[in-house]
């Protein structure tokens, strides 16, 4: 590793397991301190094991107090936020039907609302300090439709929209916002239950994607910035696809 993320500070939601769990690792071999986020507390801790300085720590993006709290921690505790990755995110499939308020209410509130509240929680030291880099992991179905999915569909078009809208925001600040697909199959408990068997012989382990991440954590908005970028493109791009 480089080294090339020395010194900054970055948050890493649902970090607990497949995509967000391998780019808390990536930021931490590349030199970052990292928080590391997640409802799942048990599972984030484990991350304190692993190489680099990574500091788990349960959050809830459902509970809006919640995320207040623990976003204005780590500001007190590491001074600043360089670096947001917006992760989490959980998916159902049914009928628009048979989707209830309550599971409306609560992938809004992880996949989309979450998002929202980790960047209004940055955007003051973000814009004060005239740096930082914002990136929204979304998804395929952030553009375009499928069966039994208008829910997820909703929070990751809206995800969408809120990326560009902040990148334009941000311009001036010298802050980037990008949102981010994996653009290829990944192996993550979400994909084993969304993927098919095909798509299952080509997934590839979700630390190959990481190099994009690495890439946009260092970009402000005289680099990239309001762009969706589909990771494994870049990771050929950058010449790191192994």
């Amino acid at each position: 590793m480089s080294g090339v993320l020395n010194g900054k500070v970055t948050v890493v939601t649902g970090a607990a397991r497949g995509l967000g769990r391998a780019i808390a690792k990536a930021y931490a071999a590349e030199g970052a301190v990292v928080h590391a986020l997640d409802v799942l507390a048990e599972e984030v801790a484990t991350l304190a094991a692993e190489p680099g300085d990574i500091r788990p720590a349960r959050m809830d993006l459902a509970d809006a107090a919640d995320v207040e709290r623990q976003m204005a921690a780590i500001e007190a505790q590491s001074g600043r936020i360089d670096v947001l990755v917006n992760n989490a995110g959980i998916i159902f499939f049914k009928p628009v039907e048979a989707v209830s308020l309550e599971d409306w209410d609560l992938l809004m509130n992880i996949n989309l609302r979450g998002a929202f509240l980790c960047c209004k929680a940055v955007a003051p030291g973000m814009k004060a300090r005239r740096c930082g880099a914002i990136i929204n992991v979304s998804s395929n179905a952030g553009i375009k439709g499928d069966t039994d999915e208008s829910t997820y569909c909703a929070s990751k078009f809206g995800l969408e929209g809120l990326s560009r809208a902040l990148a334009v925001e941000f311009a001036p600040y010298n802050v980037s916002v990008n949102s981010i697909t994996p653009g290829h199959a990944m192996h993550t408990a979400m994909s084993e239950i969304t993927y098919s068997a095909e798509m299952r012989k080509i997934w590839k382990d979700p630390i190959e994607l990481t190099p994009a991440f690495v890439h946009l954590a260092l970009q402000d908005a005289s680099g990239i910035t309001d762009q969706r970028i589909r990771a494994w493109d870049m990771v050929v791009e950058l010449g790191k696809s192994g």
